[in-house]
């Protein structure tokens, strides 16, 4: 089963993924940047907040997946 973005018609459905992952994206940066500051004082902060923006993007992306796969559900009907 192929999902694409024409099987999401309402714009208002597109608008909602587009602002799901901004948010996300901005979520998952300031956990990095915050969590390399709070680490400052270990051997490696930068890989702390490395862990922690890999993590957070697989984390978002499969939440952005689910949410696209289900609205492509629901616009098939």
């Amino acid at each position: 089963m192929t999902y694409t973005l024409q099987a999401v018609e309402n714009s208002d459905e597109k608008a909602n993924l587009v602002r799901r992952l901004r948010n996300g994206a901005l979520i998952i940066i300031f956990a990095s940047v915050l969590s390399g500051l709070l680490a400052w004082n270990e051997p490696h902060p930068v890989a702390v907040a490395l862990a922690v923006l890999v993590g957070g993007a697989g984390i978002l992306a499969i939440d952005i997946a689910l949410a696209y796969r289900s609205l492509v559900r629901r616009s098939k009907g």
